[in-house]
Formats: C-alpha cells, structure tokens, sequence
C-alpha cells in the first residue's frame, strides 16, 4: 500500500481562508500527500497569494467556475494518490484526519469510504447558528434514504479509496446537491463505509451565502430524488418516491419564487408521485393555502410559520 493521499481542494474567493485550508491539508501527520488546489476563477488574491504562500508544495489549477463537483472532477483527473481527501477552501481538517483514517483503510481491506465527525463553526460576529450532529458508525440504505443522503455526515470527514471513486464515476456538475447525489450513488453501488471514532476529523465554516443555506436547496432535493429513482434497485422505488413527493410538496409550500399555477401543479405532482407521501388532508390544505391571496406571504414570512409546520408535518416533515 503505497497510501499516498490526494487532497483536492476547491478554491472560490476563499482568500484567507484558504490558506489556513491548504495548511491543514499540509501539516498532517501522515507525510505522504499530493495536494492539489483547484481555483474556480476566484477575483479575490487567491492566485497571486496561493503561488506566493504554497509555491511547489502544492499543484495550483485554473479553471472557470464548475462550482464545487466541477473542482471535485478536475482535481480528481490530476489525483496520484491511491486514497483521496475533498476540501474545500474554507473548511480545515483536524492534523491527523488521515493517518487516523488510513488506519482503518489498513486494518480493514474490504473498506471502500472511511468517515468521522465534522465540527462547525463560524468567526464572524453575532450569535451562531448551528447543530452539531454525531453520526454515529451505523450506516445502511435505510438511512441514507431517511436523511436526505447524509448519512456520514459532510464530505469533508470522508476518505476515500481512488479505486471506489474510479468504480463511481465522477461528480455529477448538473447536480445542485453533487455530495448527496455521491454518497447516495455509493450506498445503491454497495460501498462499505467505515466509521472513524473519537474526536473531530474536520471543521467546517459555517458562514452567509453557502449554497447549504440558500433557496437552490429545495429545486436540488427534487432532483436528487428524481435521480435516485433511475439508479436505485427496485426494493427501495417506493421510499425514494416518498422522498420525492415530500421534495416537490416542500417545494410548493415554501419556494416564494414560484406563480400560483407552478405551486399548484407541483403540489398536484408530489400526490400523484406518492399518495403515501402525501395524503388527502396535507393535499387539500396545501391547495386551499396556494388559492388563497398572498400566497407568497403564506411561502415565507414569519408570520405563517406556525400554519406551514401544520401542513408539512402532515406531509411527513417535522419542521416547516
């Protein structure tokens, strides 16, 4: 096992806060380590500052913005390791993630993904905003499934052997949600995950203007799940409808850039996609609420939160 590690790290307009990136994926504690820095055309002094810092230690690549899984692919093309690492440029892996990780890769053969827990947190000013989840080593499609495909957790606390990325294929750049579409594609492909125990793998900065935090989320949970359907086998059609349905209904309740007749098609389509999912009283609610005046008012303001949890949680949600 030559168990040289590649470290992909995507790059956009990060500046400073790539370079403390790109150290935590230089200062491991396992010495053997090809990093790779992939720039999705940063107009910050990410270009200038990555050469001056990091000069031959690193592999600096140019590329225009294919966001994250675009970096992911590219960086993936260049890899030589036998094991590779996903980072992206505001993120920090704790110093000895992958010896840590390497050794469950040595003592188990059969292991395809190793994960571990991420802690978040964010440095600017104000009170944070976060829940800090503990995955936990049990992993199945069943939870996958009842997760919206995190069920290790963030992509930042995964290795993965370069064989099981080969035998995946690549990130899906049409995909708004690529790392759930991934892990989700893992689990129906029969990887083996393995759990990291103990202490943080990783950190991950939680801050405005994510794409975890913004609108796109609900358009990418519909089509994570419309996706899932062409590759999953038969046995686990029936949940992977629910969570479509559930997607689309969420969707028509929430999303306040929709008209009237788009909200009101997709709450017709998520019944139809899985009457389990979405029964007639959820149904019914949903289409009075979507009739009724202001029904961009009744999507998102504050005011109607209460009426939206009623009626997602009749549709299987526990929140709205």
């Amino acid at each position: 096992m030559s168990e040289l590690v590649s470290v992909v790290v995507c790059a956009y307009n990060n500046w400073p806060d790539l370079g403390l990136a790109i150290q935590s994926a230089l200062c491991q504690s396992h010495r053997s380590l090809d990093v790779i820095v992939v720039d999705n055309s940063s107009t910050d002094a990410t270009a200038a500052e990555v050469s001056k810092s990091f000069g031959n230690h690193i592999r600096y690549l140019r590329q225009p913005n294919r966001l994250d899984s675009g970096a992911y692919n590219v960086g993936l093309r260049q890899a030589r390791g036998e094991f590779v690492q996903f980072l992206d440029g505001d993120d920090v892996l704790a110093p000895d993630k992958i010896e840590r990780q390497l050794h469950i890769f040595r003592s188990d053969p059969s292991a395809d993904i190793v994960f571990g827990d991420v802690r978040l947190f964010h440095d600017v000013a104000g009170q944070p905003d976060w829940t800090d989840i503990d995955i936990g080593p049990q992993v199945s499609i069943d939870l996958f499934l009842d997760n919206e495909g995190y069920c290790v957790g963030s992509l930042l606390g995964v290795l993965f052997r370069r064989s099981t990325l080969d035998r995946l294929g690549e990130w899906d750049e049409a995909m708004y949600r690529a790392d759930a579409d991934y892990f989700l594609r893992a689990a129906a492909a029969g990887c083996q995950f393995r759990y990291s125990a103990g202490v943080p793998v990783a950190f991950k900065r939680v801050r405005s203007g994510q794409m975890g935090l913004d609108a796109g989320m609900l358009e990418g949970s519909e089509a994570l799940w419309a996706k899932a359907l062409t590759y999953f086998p038969k046995p686990f059609q029936d949940r992977i409808r629910i969570n479509l349905a559930r997607a689309k209904f969420l969707r028509a309740c929430r999303e306040p850039g929709l008209t009237r007749s788009q909200a009101i098609a997709l709450c017709r389509e998520a019944r139809k996609t899985s009457g389990t999912a979405i029964r007639w009283p959820a149904y019914l609610a949903a289409r009075l609420m979507l009739i009724l005046p202001g029904r961009t008012g009744l999507a998102s303001s504050a005011r109607f939160r209460a009426l939206r949890r009623a009626l997602l949680r009749l549709a299987g949600y526990r929140s709205g």
